[in-house]
């Protein structure tokens, strides 16, 4: 299961290139895996 969660981050990682703070990065992080505090 965790490795899915990191592959899956890395590809969010990877669509996010463009974004110009972090905190956008982990809302997408957030909204991938709304269960996950």
């Amino acid at each position: 299961v965790l490795e899915g969660i990191n592959n899956r981050i890395k590809v969010i990682k990877r669509m996010a290139y463009g974004f110009r703070d972090d905190a956008y990065f982990f809302l997408k992080i957030r909204a991938a895996y709304p269960g996950i505090p």
